[in-house]
C-alpha cells in the first residue's frame, strides 16, 4: 500500500515516501499537534487480518516506546486508521551502517565508538526484557553527527523471512545469501529460542564487519553460510588483542561462551587497550581477595593483601593483562560465579585462593579458572610456617606462568615480587593498614595512619608504609579534618621518607606530586614528579587521574587531559574512586552531562562515595538541577557527621537553589564549630559567596589563600561560581599562577 503526498494518518500528514522494507513503507510525515516532522512507517496489510500478530506487534511496541535510550530509535506513537496499521518515530538524518559499510572499513578508533554505542542499546533493551533478533548493520543508522541509532528492535520477531526476501545482499543469483542470514546465531540457525547472547552473536558479527570490511560468515550459498555459522570460525583481523579476544567471545558458537549480557559487553569495550600489537596468543586475569578460612575469622586483612601483592607482581609479566585491584576487589565473596566476574573484567582467567593460619602455621589455596567454561585450569595448596609467607606469593606467581604457558609464550620468566620489607610484623601491620585506607571513612583513615605508623615503628625503611603516611595526611588536608600546613607539611616529610628509602617507588614520587601541586602550587615541579611516577609505574590509574586534574587546572593541554582520564578509566574501568575523579576532570571542564554520568557509574559501584557525591552535586548544580544538586550533599553531609567540607557544598546548593534561610542556618553553624574545632576557611567562603556577602566571603577566601587551601586549585569548580564575578577572585587566581 502506497500513501500519497497529503494523506493524513491521525494527526501525521504524509509529505513524501522515504523507504520501503519488509514490513512496509516507511514516510516523512508532519505531527501536526506539535510542528515536529517525524517518520511514519505503515505495515504491510497482512497485518490487518491477523489479530495475534497485531497484538504482539501492539505489546512489543509498547515496550520498546518506553526504552527511552539515546542509542535506540525513539518510538512516538502507534495506531491504526481506515484499516492502516502504523507506527511513529523519530526522524533521523544520515545513512544506515549498511551504507556507510558499503564504502570500507571504519577505522579502529571509529569502530569502537560505534561499537560501544549499539551495545549501549543493546544493554537498554535486554535490561527491559526485550530482545532485537535481527541485528545487523541494515538495522543500525549513523546520524550525520555521528550517534548511532538501532532500529526495529522488537518489531521482527514474526517477519524475519518476509525481511530477509527485502534486505538481500548484493549477491542476486537465486539461493545465494541473504543478508540477514549472515548474522544469525547458531541457535537461530537450529531454530532454537533465542535469547540476548543471540544479540550479543550478531553484535560480533556487525562488529567483524565494521573493523575488516567483510563479512564474518559468508559463502556462494544459503547453506553454506548456515554451516559456516555453526562450524566455521571467521578469518583472523588485524586488531588489537583485546579486540580480538571480545569479538572472539561475541562469535562463541555455544551461548555459554559469550558474553551473558551486554552490560559486560559494553564494559569490556571501555575497558579494551587500543595500544596493543595485533591480536596474538593473549592471557587476561583477575585476582579476587582471598576466603578468610581461619576459625577466628581474623586475617580479611591479610586476604586482601595476599591477592594484592599477587596483582602487583603478575602486573609485570610481559604478555598478561591483570585486571586492577579496585576493579577486582569489587566481586569479593563472589568466587562462586566466575564466569560473570570474567565477562564484567574482561578477563580469560579468575585465580580465586583462601588462608587458613593457624599459630605460626599458614595454609593457602589456590585456583586458576577457565571463565569461558568454568573449568579449572591449576589448583595447589601451600601449607608453610607463617614466615614464609613471601615465598609463597612468589610460588603461586611461578605456578600461575606454567598454569598459562600456552597463552604467555615459551620462555615466559617468572617474577619475583618485590619485598619492601622482610619484618614480618611490619608487614601485617602495614596491610591491616591498607585495608582500613580502602574503607575511605574518617574512622578508617584514622585506624590505618596508626597501623602504618606503627609499621615503621617495627621497619623503619618501610618504604611503602612512608608512602601510606603520606597519602593519609594528603587526604587529611584536603578533606579539611586538619588545617591544611599541618597535614601537608607532615605529608611531605613522609613522601621524602618513603623517597629516601627507595628512590624507585612510585607511590613515593606520586605522594609527594599531589603535595607539590595541592599545597606547594608549584606547578612545574608537581607536573615532575607525576610524570616521574608515570614512567615509573605506566599502569597507575592514580597517577592518570591526577596528571588530567593537573593539565585541566593549569590550562593546559585539555586533550591531553582527556586521554590521562580516559587511560585511567580503561586500567580500572569499575573503580569508583576514578570513575569519580574522572568526573571531576570532567567538571572542571564544563562537560556537565558527562560529568553526571561518570559519577553515576561511580554511585553504582558505591553508592556512598564522597568524591562522586560532591563531584555530581557540582555538576547538578551547573545543570540547574538544584534538588538533586541539594540530595546529592545532604547524603554527603549525613555520611560524614556533618563534616565541615561537606557542609560548605551543601551550603552554597541551597543558595544557589534559593533556599537561603537553609544557607543561612549552614552559615551559623559553621561559624559556630569554628570556635571549638578546624572548619576550613574555604567553606565558611563558598556559603557566604552564595549569600552575596562578598566583602565577608573574600576575608575567609583570603584566609584559604594564606593557609594553602587544597581546593583552591580548582577554581573551576561549582562553589566558586557565586565568587568568580568578583575581580578580586581573577587576582587571587592570578597570584596562584592558574589559569582563571
Amino acid at each position: 500500500m502506497t500513501l500519497d503526498a497529503g494523506t493524513y494518518l491521525g494527526p501525521y500528514e504524509i509529505l513524501e515516501s522515504i523507504a520501503s522494507g519488509g514490513m512496509g513503507e516507511v514516510y516523512r510525515a508532519r505531527d501536526t499537534r506539535l510542528e515536529r516532522n517525524v517518520a511514519v512507517k505503515v505495515l504491510r496489510e497482512r497485518f490487518k487480518d491477523d489479530a495475534a500478530s497485531l497484538g504482539r506487534f501492539r505489546r512489543e511496541a509498547r515496550a520498546v516506546a518506553a526504552l527511552s535510550h539515546p542509542n535506540i530509535l525513539a518510538l512516538y506513537d502507534i495506531g491504526e486508521e481506515r484499516g492502516i496499521a502504523y507506527v511513529v518515530t523519530e526522524l533521523l538524518v544520515g545513512e544506515t551502517l549498511r551504507a556507510r559499510l558499503d564504502r570500507g572499513p571504519l577505522p579502529l578508533a571509529q569502530a569502537m565508538e560505534f561499537a560501544g554505542s549499539i551495545a549501549g542499546g543493546l544493554q537498554a533493551a535486554h535490561e527491559k526484557g526485550i530482545v532485537h533478533r535481527d541485528l545487523k548493520p541494515e538495522n543500525v543508522f549513523v546520524t550525520r553527527d555521528g550517534q548511532v541509532k538501532l532500529l526495529d528492535f522488537g518489531l521482527a520477531k514474526e517477519t524475519r523471512s518476509e525481511e530477509d526476501q527485502t534486505t538481500r545482499s548484493r549477491q542476486t543469483t537465486p539461493g545465494t545469501v541473504l543478508g540477514t542470514m549472515a548474522y544469525m546465531s547458531p541457535e537461530q540457525v537450529r531454530g532454537e529460542e533465542a535469547d540476548g547472547r543471540s544479540d550479543i552473536f550478531s553484535f560480533g558479527a556487525v562488529f567483524y564487519e565494521m573493523l575488516g570490511g567483510r563479512r564474518a560468515f559468508s559463502s556462494s550459498s544459503a547453506a553454506d553460510t548456515l554451516s559456516a555459522i555453526l562450524k566455521e570460525e571467521p578469518l583472523p583481523l588485524s586488531v588489537p588483542a583485546d579486540v580480538d579476544a571480545i569479538l572472539k567471545r561475541c562469535l562463541a558458537k555455544r551461548a555459554e561462551g559469550r558474553f551473558e549480557s551486554a552490560r559486560g559487553l559494553r564494559f569490556a569495550l571501555e575497558a579494551a587497550d587500543l595500544t596493543g600489537e595485533s591480536a596474538g596468543p593473549s592471557a587476561s586475569m583477575a585476582v579476587l581477595p582471598f576466603t578468610d578460612m581461619s576459625p577466628a575469622k581474623d586475617q580479611d586483612y591479610f586476604c586482601e593483601g595476599m591477592a594484592e601483592e599477587l596483582i602487583n607482581g603478575l602486573m609485570t609479566i610481559p604478555g598478561l593483562r591483570v585486571a586492577a585491584r579496585s576493579s577486582a576487589f569489587r566481586f569479593k565473596g563472589q568466587v562462586e560465579d566466575v564466569r560473570r566476574i570474567g565477562e564484567a573484567l574482561n578477563v580469560r582467567t579468575v585465580l580465586t585462593g583462601s588462608v587458613r593460619t593457624s599459630g605460626k602455621r599458614l595454609r593457602v589455596g589456590a585456583q586458576l579458572n577457565d571463565v569461558v567454561n568454568g573449568y579449572q585450569i591449576w589448583s595447589k595448596r601451600y601449607d608453610r610456617e607463617m614466615e614464609d609467607v613471601f615465598a609463597v606469593q612468589d610460588e603461586i606467581a611461578s605456578d600461575i606462568v606454567g598454569a598459562l604457558q600456552a597463552q604467555l609464550g615459551a620462555g615466559s620468566k617468572t617474577p619475583r615480587l618485590k619485598r619492601y620489607t622482610e619484618n614480618l610484623d611490619a608487614y601485617h601491620l602495614y596491610l591491616q593498614g591498607r585495608y582500613h585506607w580502602f574503607a575511605r571513612t574518617k574512622g578508617g583513615l584514622q585506624r590505618a595512619l596508626q597501623f602504618f605508623d606503627q609499621a615503621i615503628v617495627r621497619d623503619p625503611g618501610y618504604a611503602l608504609a612512608h608512602s601510606g603516611v603520606a597519602d593519609l595526611y594528603s587526604i587529611l588536608g584536603i578533606y579539611g579534618y586538619l588545617p591544611p600546613r599541618v597535614a601537608f607539611s607532615k605529608a611531605r616529610a613522609a613522601a621524602e621518607r618513603a623517597l629516601s628509602n627507595d628512590g624507585e617507588l612510585a607511590e613515593g614520587h606520586l605522594a609527594l606530586g599531589v603535595v607539590t601541586l595541592i599545597y606547594d602550587w608549584d606547578w612545574a615541579e608537581g607536573e615532575r614528579t607525576l610524570l616521574r611516577a608515570l614512567s615509573l609505574n605506566p599502569n597507575n590509574a592514580v597517577a592518570h587521574s591526577w596528571y588530567a586534574l593537573f593539565m585541566v587546572c593549569t590550562g593546559r593541554d585539555e586533550g591531553e587531559a582527556t586521554r590521562a582520564r580516559e587511560r585511567a578509566q580503561k586500567l580500572e574501568p569499575l573503580s569508583a574512586y576514578i570513575d569519580a575523579m574522572a568526573g571531576v576532570v570532567l567538571v572542571l571542564q564544563r562537560r556537565h552531562e558527562e560529568a553526571i554520568g561518570e559519577c553515576a557509574k561511580a554511585l553504582e559501584i558505591d553508592p556512598g562515595y564522597l568524591v562522586a557525591l560532591y563531584t555530581i552535586g557540582c555538576a547538578y548544580t551547573r545543570a540547574a538541577r538544584h534538588e538533586e544538586a541539594i540530595a546529592a550533599y545532604e547524603m554527603a553531609a549525613s555520611i560524614t557527621d556533618r563534616a565541615p567540607f561537606y557542609l560548605g557544598f551543601l551550603g552554597s546548593a541551597y543558595a544557589a537553589a534559593g533556599r537561603r534561610e537553609q544557607a543561612r542556618e549552614v552559615l551559623d553553624e559553621l561559624e559556630r564549630r569554628a570556635a571549638t574545632e578546624y572548619v576550613p576557611p574555604l567553606s565558611i567562603a563558598w556559603v557566604l559567596g552564595g549569600l552575596g556577602e562578598m566583602d565577608r566571603a573574600f576575608v575567609a577566601l583570603e584566609e584559604a589563600f594564606q593557609e594553602r587551601s587544597g581546593f583552591l586549585t580548582y577554581p573551576k569548580l561549582t562553589p566558586f561560581d557565586s565568587l568568580r564575578p568578583d575581580p578580586r577572585f581573577r587576582e587571587l587566581v592570578e597570584r596562584m599562577k592558574l589559569a582563571y
